[in-house]
This record gives C-alpha cells, structure tokens and sequence, in this order.
C-alpha cells in the first residue's frame, strides 16, 4: 500500500472512530447509527462497510485505541517509576480518560460487560497512531496489549523490592486490580466522574493492606 493510500485508511478509520466517540457522549451504542456516524465522518455507508462488518467492529476498533494510549502511559509511567508507583499512575491515567471521555467509557465498559471482545488483531498502523496521538511520543512503537499485560510486571517488581510480600498470589490481586479499573468507573461515571481518580487510590490502598495482611497469614509458622 503506497503512503498516500495509508494515510487515506489511516484518516478514513479515525474520522469513523471519532465520529462514534462523540455520539457516545449522548447516546448508547444502541442508538447510534451507521448513517449518522456515516454522515458525521463524511463518507458514505458503502465506505464504512469497506472498513468496519458492524458498529461492534468500530467499537472493538476504539477499544484497540484506548489501550494503545493506555500502553503509552503505562510504559511512560514503567520507566519514571516501577512496582506499585507505576501502578498507581496506570489508574490515574485511567481517571483522566474517564473524566475527558465519560460517555466512552461507560459505552467501552457496558459493551465489555455485553460480551464484547477486544480484538488485538486489529493492526493500528505506523501513521495511524501519529494521527490518532500526535502529543505522543514515540506511540509508533508501543504494543498494543490488555491492562493485565502492563499491571503484572510491576507487580513482579513490587514483589522483587519488598513492597508486597514474597507469597503474594498475583492471579488474585490482578483479579481486584481488573475489578477495580472497569467497576469503579461503572459505579460513578454516571454521578461523580470526578471522583473516580480519588476512588481509585483509595481502593488501591486498601488492597495493598490488605494483601500484605492476607499474606502474613499464610506464612509457616516458625518454630
């Protein structure tokens, strides 16, 4: 595919995606339809088909992206800090998107919670992400992978320094922290979307108390 073309898909994709991003703002996915999105984008309906099979593919579509600007920060973060630090930024970032984009993420997560897929075959091209997120640096090379992907290799970290004990079970506090990412937003986002960065940290919080507590009691006992 020669650039100009490229940078045509590029653009075509985006101007979908951007499309769907502020109808979410005052509709449900439900409600939202192709030829208004088709309308919004300035291309015709044949178009949109030629790029998404359904409304669910652009959705998985805006997923990729998301995770793709998550995986930026989460990397950003990975090297100013590591172990529960990096974490602690990861959610932050999470509060900020919600805050800017509260109707996206309460679609993003009432599709998960649908049965939606995240479709990590989907190929976000070199130009693509350059349009997509020009303020950031260096997106061309950023894998894109689930949230579980970016939060266990810290927590390995945080196990290495002794910030968590060494008999943490990582498969259970991963399950918490995945709770915590997509609950929190679907318990506020409708109310107090300002509160989900505070919320975040304190629950946080508390689930490293509590692992450090829980783990405590599985040592042997010593003789």
């Amino acid at each position: 595919m020669s650039e100009l073309r490229q940078r045509k898909f590029a653009r075509t994709r985006l101007a979908l995606a951007d499309a769907l991003s502020r109808a979410l703002m005052q509709q449900a996915l439900s409600e939202v339809s192709v030829k208004a999105l088709c309308h919004e984008a300035e291309v015709s309906e044949a178009t949109f088909f030629n790029y998404f099979p359904s409304k669910q593919a652009l959705m998985a579509y805006l997923a990729q992206l998301w995770l793709l600007e998550l995986g930026w920060h989460a990397q950003a973060a990975a090297e100013a800090c590591r172990g529960l630090s990096a974490i602690h930024q990861l959610f932050a970032h999470s509060a900020r998107i919600c805050v800017s984009r509260p109707g996206l993420m309460q679609e993003l997560i009432a599709w998960l919670a649908r049965g939606g897929r995240l479709n990590t075959s989907i190929e976000l091209g070199a130009f693509e992400r350059r349009i997509a997120f020009p303020e950031l640096a260096g997106i061309e090379t950023i894998p894109v992978k689930g949230v579980d992907a970016w939060i266990v290799p810290q927590l390995e970290v945080a196990i290495k320094t002794g910030e968590l004990p060494e008999n943490t079970l990582i498969p259970t506090l991963l399950s918490l922290l995945l709770g915590m990412v997509f609950g929190v937003p679907l318990t506020l986002l409708s109310t107090k979307p300002g509160k989900i960065a505070d919320m975040y940290q304190q629950q946080l919080q508390l689930v490293w108390s509590g692992t450090r507590a829980t783990a405590l009691g599985r040592q042997p006992a010593r003789p």
